[in-house]
């Protein structure tokens, strides 16, 4: 096997690592931002007291698993520079990338 051709097989099996970790960080951010909005309705029908003192039950879990959301985010730019320009790859993870900041401005403030 040549050189090259041993230096492109490397650069593929990083391409398709971090691909495979990015899917599982922005699975993981977007099942919290879900279960965030699906547990809204019930949230709203508690007095304040209540739904000031069931807040604690998120910890660590939510806290924990929010880490996804800018680890997704600064992988999701990482594989948006490492795609070629121009193609369906390279506009399927633009669009990606602006979901998951649209996410992030929903959800991470």
């Amino acid at each position: 096997m040549s050189r090259n051709l041993q230096q492109a097989n490397r650069i593929d099996l990083m391409l398709v690592t971090v691909e495979v970790l990015t899917i599982v960080l922005v699975a993981i951010a977007t099942a919290l931002a879900l279960a965030h909005a699906l547990e809204l309705p019930g949230k709203l029908r508690l007095p304040r007291e209540q739904y000031l003192a069931m807040q604690a039950i998120y910890y660590p879990g939510f806290t924990i698993g929010g880490a996804a959301e800018p680890a997704a985010l600064l992988l999701t730019a990482a594989l948006l520079f490492l795609m070629p320009g121009g193609t369906t790859a390279f506009w399927l993870t633009a669009g990606a990338f602006a979901g998951l900041l649209a996410m992030h401005a929903a959800y991470g403030s």
